[in-house]
């Protein structure tokens, strides 16, 4: 009998690299739009120098951003094998030197107070107990160093309207893969918790249905307007994820 993926298996994300997870900044998709509006949303935060990390790091795309905007030291961390591959394959189309790592986020292999970027894309919602991650992404990070995460709660979106149904009666979207329905607030109380203070959490993400013919060009046809949604009420009842930034 198949045995169901248990929370945090990693076998549950290997699996080919998808080409729109390979780093093309030219390319304008959702991914690569999504990725501009957290950059845009972090640019007055960096620091100046150091370590970033991304913890887990899926394609990169993100840490090598960030890496073309500042001189950081460029370390990403997963625990499948397929990001690990993304994540080397990326530097190389990026011209970046970095580290791609295996690792568990609830037991990161680095002492201390070690980098002074830490951030996490798409991967907190993925644990019903998100509160040891964030515990170890804390640890790790320096005294007044940068963390960020983006967060997709199991909600409904604009952009997710076709998933309107599945995700108001499924605990997991797909086996072994969970989208925690935390609140606003309580993430905010989490990442409180765990040792973070300025925490600034953004609802984003108003976008076309990507179910709609053509969504991805409307996008990027009406980004600046669909930016300015970012933040508001608007965002609130229908975006789909949400930007958190907090300091150590």
């Amino acid at each position: 009998m198949p045995t169901r993926y248990r929370e945090g298996d990693a076998a549950a994300w290997n699996r080919p690299i998808r080409d729109s997870e390979l780093f093309d900044p030219t390319r304008r998709d959702i991914f690569n739009f999504i990725d501009e509006t957290k950059v845009k949303r972090l640019r007055p935060l960096l620091p100046p120098a150091g370590k970033a990390i991304e913890i887990g790091a899926g394609s990169g795309r993100l840490l090598i951003r960030l890496g073309r905007e500042r001189p950081y030291r460029l370390f990403a961390l997963d625990y499948a094998p397929y990001a690990v591959r993304a994540v080397r394959e990326n530097y190389r189309r990026a011209n970046a030197e970095g580290y791609a790592l295996f690792g568990d986020a609830r037991a990161l292999p680095f002492p201390a107070d070690s980098f002074d970027v830490v951030l996490s894309g798409g991967l907190l919602e993925h644990f019903r107990d998100p509160a040891p991650i964030l515990a170890e992404m804390a640890r790790i990070l320096r005294p007044g160093g940068l963390f960020y995460a983006d967060i997709v709660p199991r909600k409904v979106s604009l952009y997710r309207w076709a998933e309107r149904e599945r995700m108001a009666r499924d605990e997991n979207l797909s086996e072994g893969i969970y989208e925690s329905d935390l609140t606003r607030s309580a993430w905010r109380d989490l990442i409180r918790d765990a040792g973070l203070r300025d925490v600034r959490l953004v609802s984003a993400g108003v976008y076309p249905p990507y179910t709609l013919r053509g969504h991805e060009a409307l996008t990027w046809r009406y980004g600046s307007f669909l930016r300015k949604l970012d933040g508001t009420p608007v965002a609130d009842v229908l975006g789909f994820f949400f930007m958190v930034t907090a300091r150590k």
